[in-house]
């Protein structure tokens, strides 16, 4: 049995940046891969600032992204690549997350091809078995976010660490979908962030209810609505 090493793959968005804290991730326990998209400056900016010790490797993917930001295989890309560095990758999916390289089957696949390659001892970095985990897996953004307040971890710390934004603004835009998700975080978590933002989130959510349901996301759904009831209030 190889030594078991860990890495996080870690871009300080939400969700990586609650289990980087609830799993006393060390800064060099974390990966931050560089895709060259827009929103990547920024978390790279906010990585130097408070994170200095992050692994940050460079793989130009952002030729590969579409018209809604998702770059087909970026979570295949990411995994193959942290294995070069630990056998134990830890990816912060949520129960959110739709897309097909986060979820469940995903993670057995993945795991066979990694675990298969490295069969061939003489020709990987790290040795296997590897472990594809995402422990995020069950819960929703705003279970996380009641998890890190539970925890007493400061408020301040993750609006300014954390970075979640496809405008790659560095305040964020307050309009995107990420930054939608993460405000309703939040408001459901008793907590308005809305001067945050450059624009009030509060003015976006029904056209991001109605985005949802055209994608069929029940989940999220319930959430945005029960948002929008407690900002009637």
């Amino acid at each position: 049995m190889a030594l078991e090493k860990n890495v996080l793959l870690f871009s300080t968005g939400l969700d990586s940046y609650i289990m980087k804290k609830v799993f006393s991730f060390k800064n060099e326990e974390c990966l931050f891969v560089d895709m060259g998209t827009k929103e990547n400056e920024i978390e790279k900016e906010r990585i130097q600032q408070y994170f200095p010790e992050v692994i940050i490797t460079k793989v130009p993917l952002n030729s590969f992204e579409l018209q809604n930001k998702i770059i087909p295989y970026r979570n295949h890309h990411l995994a193959l690549i942290a294995a070069n560095y630990a056998n134990n990758i830890y990816f912060a999916f949520t129960a959110g997350d739709t897309t097909k390289d986060k979820d469940y089957v995903f993670k057995a696949q993945m795991e066979g091809i990694l675990n298969y390659f490295s069969l061939s001892t003489e020709k990987v970095a790290v040795q296997g078995p590897f472990l594809i985990e995402i422990p995020f897996k069950q819960f929703t953004k705003t279970e996380l976010v009641k998890m890190y307040l539970k925890e007493g971890y400061p408020l301040r710390d993750i609006l300014e660490q954390s970075s979640s934004c496809y405008e790659g603004h560095s305040i964020p835009c307050g309009k995107c979908r990420s930054c939608l998700r993460k405000f309703v975080a939040f408001y459901l978590n008793g907590v308005d962030i809305s001067e945050f933002y450059l624009e009030n989130p509060a003015d976006y959510l029904k056209n991001f209810l109605q985005e949802s349901i055209n994608k069929g996301r029940e989940t999220e759904i319930k959430e945005i609505e029960k948002c929008i009831n407690l900002i009637r209030l």
